[in-house]
């Protein structure tokens, strides 16, 4: 037995869709640590490595999957490793919470290092979700 949902395709799409509005001009919050049990979980010893301003839109969809506007290159505000990260609407409420890695690395979200340092530069190479 699984506990994975299979949505239609039209269905996915408009979970999609959703989520596209949710992040429309919102913030990708990277921290290094421990990621949170959930998204309702406050952030604590975890240090906030760079934020990144999303697009409005924030990016398309199609056929269930959400493929972000990758946005500008962000000033890092801490050196550490990154791992995961807070997306955030544009009134600053939590959307959810997601793995960080490298390019190529299968996370939700792939940036050019994982390694930061402070006043540095960082960039999104991969932001790509699909509904199932």
């Amino acid at each position: 037995m699984s506990n994975v949902l299979g949505f239609a395709t039209s269905r996915r799409t408009l979970r999609a869709e959703l989520l596209a509005t949710w992040l429309a001009a919102g913030e990708i919050r990277v921290y290094d640590g421990t990621r949170p049990a959930n998204a309702d979980t406050a952030v604590s010893t975890q240090t906030l490595l760079v934020t990144f301003t999303m697009a409005n839109p924030a990016g398309t969809v199609t056929s269930g999957v959400f493929t972000g506007t990758n946005p500008a290159a962000a000033m890092v505000a801490a050196s550490g490793t990154a791992v995961w990260a807070r997306m955030v609407d544009s009134s600053a409420g939590t959307v959810f919470d997601a793995d960080v890695g490298a390019p190529s690395s299968g996370s939700l979200i792939e940036i050019d290092n994982v390694t930061l340092a402070s006043g540095g530069y960082c960039t999104i190479t991969s932001f790509v979700l699909t509904e199932r």
